[in-house]
């Protein structure tokens, strides 16, 4: 044998048999009681001082342990230690299934709930059984488990929380217990952000990615240190921590929208949008040119859209022997999505009876591309036992390119029968960019042993803009002649509008809240009063420019397409200074200063927390230019609410508990809300109302729990009642309806002139309901059930169009006022969803299905009686799917909306004869939404 063949295979034995004498020892971590994960265990061996940490799934491994019989001893914070021998052989791989004890007793412990790894199940089932106010407490490891991609796909599993859709299908806002997304409000770790959105108050729940929530709390009750602007409840990101040992991560995922199999995807050049009008670029004296404007992103083309993309990498680490904490976290997601759609607009007043008053049948196709980017950062210093800091910055910008196509035929005129009538073909562009920028730095001090200080100091950054909001428009026709042929008109271009809009919000917040734990009562009782001071201030600046077809023949101007397109004033708007005077150019700020003192009280079973909340809202908005001769361009609103609050939580046992809460809350109008502005945005008109009033509310609730593993893991029954003053809501005005009450023209009060959208505060209303959450382990399988009946009431008087007597048909039709009993807008009767887990964690397989029902529900109040616009009913099912692979490598599939759920509006009411789109004889469909499946694998 050759030499070097003989030392070759020495060197390979050298190599291979430790290798093959050695072995690999895997195994989980599971809560003995109720089989859920056990994060941040440690696993020992005693004989070689090896050391692992289970993961987020309780997962843990041991590689290369050289054959030979072992003490394995396993810890956990809350739990019995717990230790066993095992015998490891050579070529095997050991499959270990550790059951921990739970320390009941210890549980009541305020050092264990915290040194738990807070973004465990079992943290948040903990911080719901000990919280006072009440909560429902999402974790990161359900949200992992999940492959959530947004904030929105974490929130459709709490309980008693539905969500609203936009034209693309994609879940931007929440309505809590019935309640519109208008009364809650979005925070980070605690503090509210201001919105890009440049007409309200909330924050689109997309906008954040799922990948930095340690935790999503949904408080449904307020305690007095908390901002009273929450009537519906508090959604609360609390972002990923800094882990105890270095971690780092990163995820990648590419999906499609199903229908984009079924059609092409509409787009266009959006690189070529010009960010600033010639009135911002040129200044105020600048007399516009058709070459001023671009006409590249009015030319649209299909195709066939990439794959979707997600990204994102994280990491976090301690340094200076654990006294500085750093987490970055930063990602991307490029998305595109659409939708199909028809819409039956009742511009016209009702006819007698109320039978609407239809107008026109519109369908749509919409193709939105959105590009999100984001970064998260935060640093913590530990100075010692007793001081330590915290900043934390957060950034996230988003860009929708929409492109609209759609064809609008008229109902009323030049229609005959059914083929015929006007006809509108449109398309638009539309960029939508918006962006929010959150940095906060805040600090713990304990002073002494009676005193605690906390703090902190914000700057926030809201922008939002649409540049360049372009529809070009064509019209036809298809009108039946005198010998009854029905003739093709031609497409004739139609006048074209360009807007500008975009609009700033800066807030400034500074708080403090001090902590007194008197010697005497140190386990029992804790004061604190703090104080909250938040600036806002908000620039909207909107214009618009008008183009003219010229007449190329008698008819008008033959369209070809937009490069052929002329317009009068040489290819230049009819307004080439713009039109920026308007109550939609405007400034507004907003000051809320608050102070509250609050007492935590414990007595053996019984833990209450009361106190009173002061805040005071100062409103100012200031136009270039007054909506009428009548009124001013300047809106002040200025109030006080005093807003007590009382939590009590009673053990009747270690599982067993009583809650009951009453607190006061308001709803604070958007500053948009409060302006005279308004202008065509989707489907309507959407006006401010000045003379909106805030919303107050007495809230109760009363709440039954228990947590006995064996049995129920969790049960909470829930009852809560809202009695609200001035609610308002989202109401559907027609053309002659009182927009304004304020004499123009000949009329004491401002019309509408077309349908219009507005807040109208409506009296009182009640809102009261019962929540229902089950949660049950058995073995691998984890079933998590929610279910919420909401009931609402509001009287609201409305116009009824009828014979001046009833039963004389030649009497003349007149309208008279009746009063309807309804219930809130937005809130539905029935809200359930059911989620079934199934874990094999041995070879490292986790699926589950997630089914979401929300009831009908009213979509838009109309002034008129019976013709309230209704959602109705739908089921979405989820089901998603991973593989882990050793320790480090998990691989996920996520498929959203499985029964192609859609939308479907209607009013109650037959659907005129040969109306489009009708399936219901007892209803009249208004609007239909079709959305499709999406996939993703990652």
């Amino acid at each position: 044998m050759a030499d070097w063949l003989k030392y070759f295979l020495l060197l390979l034995l050298i190599v291979v048999f430790p290798a093959v004498q050695a072995a690999t020892i895997k195994g989980e971590v599971v809560d003995k009681t109720n089989r859920t994960p056990v994060a941040g265990a440690t696993i020992r061996i005693i004989e070689n001082n090896k050391v692992v940490i289970s993961d987020q799934n309780g997962f843990f491994s041991f590689r290369n342990v050289p054959i030979a019989t072992y003490h394995i001893y396993a810890t956990a914070v809350g739990y019995q230690p717990d230790s066993f021998s095992i015998s490891v052989q050579a070529e095997k791989q050991l499959a270990l299934h550790l059951a921990l004890q739970p320390i009941v007793h210890a549980l009541n412990e305020v050092s264990v709930t915290t040194a738990i790894d807070p973004g465990t199940e079992q943290y948040s089932r903990q911080q719901e059984q000990r919280s006072v106010p009440l909560v429902n407490s999402l974790s990161r490891q359900s949200i992992v488990r999940s492959s959530d991609l947004t904030m929105a796909d974490v929130l459709q599993r709490a309980s008693g929380v539905s969500l609203s859709a936009n034209e693309s299908g994609a879940s931007t806002r929440a309505i809590i217990r019935g309640m519109d997304s208008k009364y809650s409000y979005t925070a980070i770790n605690g503090i509210p952000l201001p919105s890009p959105d440049d007409r309200s108050r909330y924050v689109a729940l997309d906008l954040f990615p799922a990948n930095m929530i340690e935790r999503l709390e949904v408080y449904k009750t307020l305690t007095p240190g908390m901002p009273g602007d929450a009537i519906g409840g508090l959604m609360n990101i609390v972002t990923r921590q800094v882990p105890a040992a270095e971690q780092f991560s990163v995820r990648l995922a590419t999906g499609y929208d199903q229908l984009f199999f079924q059609r092409q995807y509409l787009t266009f050049n959006s690189n070529v949008i010009e960010r600033q009008s010639p009135y911002e670029k040129y200044g105020d004296g600048h007399y516009a040119q058709g070459t001023d404007f671009t006409k590249d992103n009015l030319s649209f083309h299909q195709k066939h859209p990439l794959p979707n993309m997600q990204g994102d990498i994280w990491w976090g680490k301690k340094f200076l022997k654990q006294k500085l904490g750093i987490v970055a976290e930063a990602g991307m997601q490029n998305m595109q999505q659409g939708s199909n759609s028809f819409l039956i607009v009742q511009n016209n007043e009702p006819q007698l009876n109320n039978v609407p008053g239809i107008t026109d049948f519109t369908q749509r196709h919409y193709s939105i591309s959105s590009f999100r980017t984001y970064f998260y950062t935060a640093a913590d210093y530990r100075f010692n036992a007793t001081n330590s800091i915290r900043l934390d910055q957060f950034y996230t910008a988003k860009k929708d390119n929409e492109a609209r196509d759609w064809v609008d035929t008229s109902l009323a005129e030049g229609r005959s029968g059914p083929g015929t009538g006007r006809i509108a073909f449109s398309q638009r562009s539309r960029q939508h960019l918006q962006s929010l920028y959150h940095l906060n730095l805040q600090g713990v001090h304990t002073l002494s042993t009676a005193w605690k200080l906390n703090w902190y100091a914000v700057y926030s950054h809201a922008y939002g803009s649409y540049p360049d909001w372009a529809e070009l428009t064509a019209n036809t026709g298809r009108i039946k002649g005198a010998d009854d042929v029905v003739y093709q008109t031609p497409v004739l271009l139609a006048p074209l509008n360009r807007i500008w809009l975009h609009n700033t919000e800066n807030e400034k917040d500074l708080s403090a809240k001090l902590n007194y734990v008197p010697a005497v009562f140190r386990n029992s009782l804790s004061v604190t009063g703090g104080t909250l001071l938040q600036y806002r201030n908000r620039s909207n600046f909107f214009n618009e420019y008008f183009f003219n077809p010229a007449y190329t023949d008698s008819t008008g101007q033959p369209f070809t397409n937009i490069y052929d397109a002329q317009w009068y004033n040489n290819n230049g708007p009819q307004n080439p200074l713009g039109n920026t005077n308007t109550p939609g150019t405007y400034t507004a700020k907003e000051n809320i200063s608050a102070f509250f003192a609050e007492a935590n009280i414990h007595i053996k079973q019984l833990d209450i927390v009361t106190g009173l909340r002061n805040e005071h809202t100062l409103q100012l908005l200031n136009a270039v230019a007054a909506p009428t001769d009548n009124t001013g361009n300047e809106v002040k609103v200025d109030y006080y609410d005093w807003l007590p609050s009382m939590h009590v939580r009673y053990a009747l046992t270690p599982k067993q508990a009583v809650r009951v809460s009453y607190y006061k809350a308001i709803s604070r109008p958007a500053l948009y809300d409060l302006t005279f502005f308004n202008m065509n945005y989707d489907d309507y008109t959407i006006a401010g109302n000045p003379f909106l009033q805030h919303t107050i509310a007495d809230n109760f609730d009363l709440r039954y729990e228990l947590y006995a593993p064996g049995l129920l893991d969790v049960l909470q029954v829930t009852a809560f009642y809202k009695h609200i003053n001035h609610p308002y809501e989202k109401t559907l005005l027609n053309a002659g309806d009182t927009l304004y009450p304020l004499p123009s023209g000949a009329l004491s009060y401002t019309p509408a002139t077309k349908i219009t959208e507005q807040l109208r505060n409506f009296g009182k209303a009640q809102n009261y309901g019962l929540e229902l959450s089950v949660v049950k382990n058995i073995s691998n399988f984890s079933i998590t059930g929610n279910y919420t009946f909401t009931v609402s009431q509001i009287n609201q008087n409305k116009k009824y169009k009828q014979r001046e007597d009833p039963h004389d048909v030649s009497s003349d039709i007149i309208t008279v006022t009746r009063q309807q009993q309804r219930p809130l807008q937005g809130q539905s009767a029935h809200l359930a969803n059911l989620n079934i887990s199934y874990r094999a964690p041995r070879i490292g397989w986790t699926g589950q299905l997630t089914g979401i029902y929300t009831g009908k529900r009213i979509e838009d109040v109309s002034g008129w009686y019976d013709l309230d616009s209704w959602q109705k009913g739908y089921t979405i099912l989820n089901f998603s799917m991973e593989k882990t692979f050793h320790r480090h490598w998990r691989a996920f599939m996520r498929i959203s909306n499985l029964l192609n759920a859609g939308r479907t509006v209607y009013l109650n009411s037959a659907p005129a004869s040969g109306l489009p789109g009708q399936s219901d004889k007892d209803k009249t469909i208004i609007q239909q939404t079709e959305n499709y499946r999406q996939m993703w694998l990652g």
